[in-house]
């Protein structure tokens, strides 16, 4: 599908469902895995557009972005932005999983945090989990 000709939109899709399969393995989701993951993509020649090309970059960018530890950084908030753009939800619950402080900036709605923390409880890590709930505090008011 992507060297067919197709239209650039539906290339995305395509890396998007292959990426999001391969994050949804655990051992992909490690900062060995992901630095393999991002050398791969950069020795590989995306052939076609230059578009195509800078669609990888960006992608890889955000997946990079992960690898840092600072957790007071903006880029972050991009990072989960932009995968949730794309529909890459396992790229989203990994930066749940590497900075689960995030969730702070995201502005949940009270009413919605029950859901997430089921989808938190499937996708992520115990600890994530546990973070999350030690950050929110709030919810737990009156129990």
């Amino acid at each position: 599908a992507c060297y067919n000709g197709d239209p650039l939109e539906y290339y995305m899709e395509v890396i998007t469902l292959l990426l999001n399969t391969w994050l949804g393995y655990k051992e992909n989701r490690t900062e060995d895995a992901l630095r393999c993951l991002k050398q791969q993509a950069s020795d590989y020649d995306v052939n076609g557009t230059a578009r195509r090309r800078e669609d990888i970059k960006i992608l890889m960018s955000h997946l990079s972005a992960l690898q840092n530890s600072n957790t007071n950084n903006p880029a972050l908030n991009e990072t989960m932005n932009y995968f949730i753009h794309v529909e890459l939800w396992n790229g989203a619950t990994l930066v749940l999983d590497k900075h689960p402080i995030i969730v702070k900036t995201m502005d949940l709605d009270t009413k919605i945090m029950a859901c997430f923390l089921s989808t938190v409880g499937r996708c992520c890590r115990l600890t994530t989990m546990w973070e999350l709930i030690c950050n929110e505090q709030d919810l737990l008011k009156g129990v």
